[in-house]
């Protein structure tokens, strides 16, 4: 009975391999190596999948703006080649020959004068800027560094998305370069048209002045011709009335002393009535024949004689 007893307590159950437990331990790592693993890469592409897509998306945003940085900038070299000027129609010089640079000045306080040290006169500040054939050409060289740029539209992996970003960045840098130039360009261009348009309007108005005054010049000539010719003819006028008087005065004249002279011939030949015929005249003239000198006289009308 206690040897049954015995035998039953002595009898164990044998332990487990440890060779076993360790291979499932090992194959409980690797399980969750695995899944660790598979978790990393699905992460990694997760974050390269979005690198590219932000590279992409950026890319086409800048390249757009690329390009219509590059149109803007050739409608801007067509535009400033027009002499036509938007106000008044008129006709400008060209551009780009005609504009010419100007040197920047530094503006200068006044300074009085002081003991020994002479008056600094104030100067103005002047903003210098570039010729228009110089504007012109900083947007046409501008130009080309904009156009060759070009931004791929795929990506794969994150050296393709860093290669686009940095496309990216050149091309919105060179489209921001191009984008000053053209502003100022385009605004240079304005102040052009803004001072031709003040010069035309100055020369025509010049034109008029000159014109009125050569029209008050040509009016004062004519009026004074026609002053001329009047004072020409009213002395033309008295001439011959003075010498129409002159000739019938002469003519009344010789008739006088015509008859006077006649009378005496005739008392002449009747004797003392000759004598008498020439006390009746002397309120007429005397005739050259009838006066010793030969001149012709006349009654004063105060009992004497005067020249014809």
């Amino acid at each position: 009975m206690s040897d049954e007893v015995s035998s039953k307590s002595t009898t164990t159950k044998p332990p487990r391999s440890s060779k076993k437990r360790f291979a499932l331990l090992a194959a409980g790592v690797l399980v969750l190596a695995s899944t660790i693993t598979v978790i990393s890469v699905g992460a990694s592409d997760r974050e390269t999948a979005r690198q590219c897509a932000v590279a992409v998306e950026n890319g086409k945003s800048i390249a757009k703006r690329a390009t219509a940085s590059v149109v803007n900038a050739n409608a801007a070299l067509e535009a400033v080649k027009s002499t036509v000027l938007p106000k008044n129609g008129g006709t400008s010089r060209d551009y780009a020959s005609t504009r010419p640079a100007v040197e920047e000045v530094a503006e200068i306080k006044a300074v009085p004068a002081s003991d020994g040290v002479a008056a600094v006169a104030a100067v103005a500040p002047v903003e210098g800027r570039l010729s228009g054939a110089e504007l012109i050409a900083t947007v046409a060289d501008a130009t080309p560094a904009v156009e060759k740029i070009t931004i791929a539209a795929k990506c794969a992996d994150r050296d393709q998305a860093a290669a686009i970003v940095k496309t990216t960045k050149a091309a919105e840098a060179a489209a921001k370069t191009l984008n000053t130039a053209r502003a100022v360009l385009v605004a240079d261009f304005a102040g052009f048209q803004t001072d031709e348009t003040k010069r035309i309007a100055a020369e025509v108005e010049a034109a008029r002045v000159a014109a009125e005054a050569a029209e008050a010049a040509r009016v004062a000539a004519e009026a004074a011709a026609a002053e001329e010719a009047a004072r020409r003819a009213a002395e033309e006028a008295a001439n011959n009335s003075n010498n129409n008087y002159d000739d019938s005065d002469s003519s009344s004249g010789g008739s006088s002393g015509g008859g006077s002279g006649g009378g005496g011939g005739s008392g002449s030949g009747s004797g003392g009535g000759g004598g008498g015929g020439g006390g009746g005249g002397g309120g007429g003239q005397i005739g050259p024949g009838g006066n010793p000198d030969g001149n012709c006289w006349t009654d004063n009308g105060a009992g004497g004689t005067r020249p014809c």
